[in-house]
Formats: C-alpha cells, structure tokens, sequence
C-alpha cells in the first residue's frame, strides 16, 4: 500500500470521527439539533468560499492554467457522463427516487475533498480541487435541483450566483492578476477557509443525528446507491479517462486526474441533503444516504487510490 494511500486513509478515519462528535454532541443534548442549520449556513456563506480563495493564491503559470484547463475539462465530463448513467441505470433499470439518483450523481467535492487534498497534498494541488467543486455546483444547481424538485424549469440564475462560483471567478481573476492577499488579511482567509473539514464533518453529524425516524425497508436502496456512487461511478470515469489518455497530457497531469477521480467517488454530496431540506423532498432519506457513503469512503477513497496508482503504472 502506497504511502499517499495511507495517508488518505488516516485522514478519511480523523473526518469521520469530527462527524461522530457532532453526532454525540447532538445526542447528548451538549448542542440543540437545530444547530446544524446555523453551522451549514456559515459554511456556505463564509468558511467555504474563504477556502476556494485562498485555493487560488499560488503563483501564476502557463502549466498550472494549462492544469486547471485539464480539471475543468474532467469535471465537466465526469458530471454529462454520470448524469447519462444515471439517467439509464437509475431512472429506467433501477427506478430509483429523484433524491436517491442526485445522490449517485452529486460528491462531497468540497465539504471532503478540498481538506481531504490539503491535507494530504498540499497547497499547490488544493488548486486544482476548485475545478471539480465548479463544475458541480453549476450541475446541482442546475439539473440537481431541477431533478431533486421534479421541475422541467433549470434555475441558471440560482446557480451562476452561488457564492461558491463568485469565489471561484474572483480567486481566478487574483490568480490571473498575481493579486495575493497581504499578510494579515491572507492569515484570516486560510484561518476561515483550514476550518472546512472541521465544521463540514460537524454539520454531517448533527444533521445525522436530527433525523426522526429510520427506514430500514428503505436500507436496499441506499446500498444500491452506495454501491453505485462510491464504486461503479468512479471506475467508469477511470476508464474513460484512461482510454481518453488524460493523465498523460500536461505535466502533473497523474495527480490532477487523480484529484477529478476523488471527486467523482467521493460520497454523496451535502448540497444533495441541503436541497431536499429546502424543498422538502425526503431529507431525512437523502442525510442517512449521506452518512452511509460517508461512513464507506473510509475504505472505498484509498482503495480508489491504490486501484489509480496501481493501473496507470501498468500502462
């Protein structure tokens, strides 16, 4: 086993025990449940979009916009890609609900895979995780909401004026101009954005904690999602990308396809559990989905390494 597959591994088990104090704290009446509200809300609003820029504060190359160019380009595919699986396997083989196909679509991209890659990779390489969370938040809130809701309508406007995107765009425009944050300022952007991991994994906890019944009839249909979502899909997309030759392109190309494969076999995104909050379509279905592929990844991720390492040094 690989030295990164470890370090995943140890990284994957630190997140899932934040998410079990958030769990424990809600049970033990130590936090209300209706704290995982305000906490998702600062996340959203603050923490998140203070990562993504501080993401973009590393000097300005060709091979690094050249790089973001290549993720950019994964993401998008693996997204048109999985929404096409889906729609054949979930919709008309497996019938499965809305929530339960958003859930095979949408990753924790961000909430996971952004301290997920600080951690292990570091600064340089967080960079390219703004190409994968880009492109699902422009997907999600486009055609995810529109399948979460059942609504023929896509909401362009809800999605181009997400606070993840305007950051995006903004920490794009810095890296461009070689604007960085001066020394106070830039300390107070990576503080915000370091605490991610933290606060996300907190969030998933109480949100675990909150729900108000258990469906164990429903447990075959989250497994068949699991399954799907942290195994089949990220296999697909690392055919696609190997018969497409994308790691072999540019430069760093290897650990830049790798980072867009974590994202496409990372479990089920959180903005799938906070649309069907919103809307009030199966909530409490979408968070236990949430949690079990959370809980999975702990073996799945690494794996998922090993398997990419393992292959590509075959070819």
């Amino acid at each position: 086993m690989s030295e990164m597959t470890v370090l995943f591994f140890q990284q994957i088990v630190k997140m899932f025990l934040m998410l079990l104090i958030g769990f424990l704290a809600v049970k033990a009446k130590i936090m209300p449940p209706t704290a995982g509200k305000g906490l998702s809300q600062v996340i959203v609003a603050v923490i998140r979009p203070c990562a993504i820029l501080y993401a973009f504060q590393v000097d300005f190359t060709h091979e690094r916009l050249l790089g973001l160019a290549l993720a950019i380009f994964g993401a998008a595919l693996s997204h048109v890609v999985l929404i096409f699986v889906t729609w054949l396997l979930g919709d008309k083989a497996l019938h499965l609900s809305p929530v339960e196909r958003a859930s095979m679509i949408y990753s924790n991209s961000g909430n996971l895979l952004m301290p997920l890659i600080a951690a292990t990779m570091g600064q340089e390489w967080l960079f390219y995780t703004c190409a994968y969370m880009s492109a699902l938040q422009l997907f999600v809130w486009t055609h995810g909401k529109s399948l979460i809701c059942e609504e023929p309508q896509v909401d362009f406007k809800k999605a181009l004026c997400n606070l993840n995107i305007i950051a995006m765009v903004l920490g794009l425009l810095f890296f461009c101009a070689r604007i960085r944050f001066p020394g106070v300022l830039g300390q107070a952007v990576e503080s915000l954005g370091g605490a991610l991991g933290s606060t996300s994994m907190l969030s998933i906890g109480i949100s675990f904690a909150t729900i108000s019944h258990l469906d164990l009839k429903k447990m075959s249909r989250v497994l068949i999602v699991t399954v799907n979502r942290l195994i089949v899909y990220p296999l697909i997309m690392l055919v696609v990308f190997l018969l497409l030759r994308l790691n072999t392109l540019l430069p760093g190309a290897h650990e830049i396809l790798m980072i867009t494969l974590l994202g496409a076999g990372a479990p089920t995104g959180v903005v799938v559990t906070q649309i069907a909050q919103l809307y009030d379509k199966e909530a409490d279905h979408a968070s236990l989905i949430g949690v079990f592929t959370m809980l999975c990844s702990i073996l799945t991720l690494p794996a998922l390494i090993w398997v990419y390492e393992s292959v590509t040094a075959l070819l």
